[in-house]
């Protein structure tokens, strides 16, 4: 038998095997293992990132966009882009708290519906780049106090109707101004309508651990 047969059928052999190790990666990665590690251990599992910007560092790690936010050396947060592919597994952060395995991941699909609902912007927000709107859930003390940030980008349909359904609410209650100020990212009057609104709606990226920076983060200045 000629060479090139025999490195086919080794690369047919080795194929399956290949992608269960790619499945891995992305899980030791986005892991909550990795909270608290140094900036070298994470590297030395993520691979070099491929842009840093302040304490935000990114990689690509088998298809999927993480990054992870360094603070004095210690990884304190991990985000990942969502999609078909790149999926989280949220169990090594919340435990228990995880939604059920095979559930898509939405804000109604966790068992606790206490999330606090902010936006970059709901009106007249410019085309300088896609608004977000996002959902915080600040856990007990049973996960350490971690952070999960649900990032719903508007662009497709079902976000933007949601975020209509919730911009007309808080309209009607509080006046445009309350919107065109963002003032709702200031207080808790309706992360009610924000739940119902966006309970069913597929996020695009989550953000999981500790001091995360939100929209709600300017309130206090």
């Amino acid at each position: 038998m000629s060479l090139l047969p025999k490195m086919l059928i080794a690369s047919m052999l080795l194929s399956p095997f290949a992608n269960a190790v790619q499945a891995k990666m992305v899980n030791e990665v986005f892991n909550g293992d990795m909270l608290g590690t140094t900036q070298r251990y994470f590297e030395s599992i993520a691979g070099i990132p491929r842009k840093s910007s302040g304490n935000e560092h990114s990689f690509r790690v088998q298809g999927c966009n993480i990054t992870a936010t360094i603070d004095n050396n210690d990884v304190s947060a991990l985000r990942m882009e969502l999609n078909d592919k790149c999926q989280a597994d949220l169990s090594t952060f919340i435990d228990s708290y995880t939604p059920p395995a095979n559930t898509p991941l939405t804000v109604g699909a966790f068992e606790f519906d206490n999330f606090t609902f902010m936006a970059d912007c709901l009106s007249l927000c410019g085309n300088a780049a896609d608004p977000s709107v996002f959902a915080l859930w600040e856990g007990p003390r049973a996960t350490n106090f971690i952070e999960v940030l649900l990032e719903f980008k508007l662009v497709g349909d079902a976000a933007l109707d949601a975020a209509d359904e919730w911009e007309e609410l808080m309209k009607k209650a509080a006046g445009e101004d309350y919107i065109m100020e963002t003032r709702f990212n200031c207080d808790d009057r309706f992360n009610t309508q924000g739940y119902n609104a966006f309970k069913n709606v597929t996020p695009t990226a989550i953000t999981i651990g500790h001091g995360l920076s939100t929209p709600r983060s300017d309130c206090a200045k």
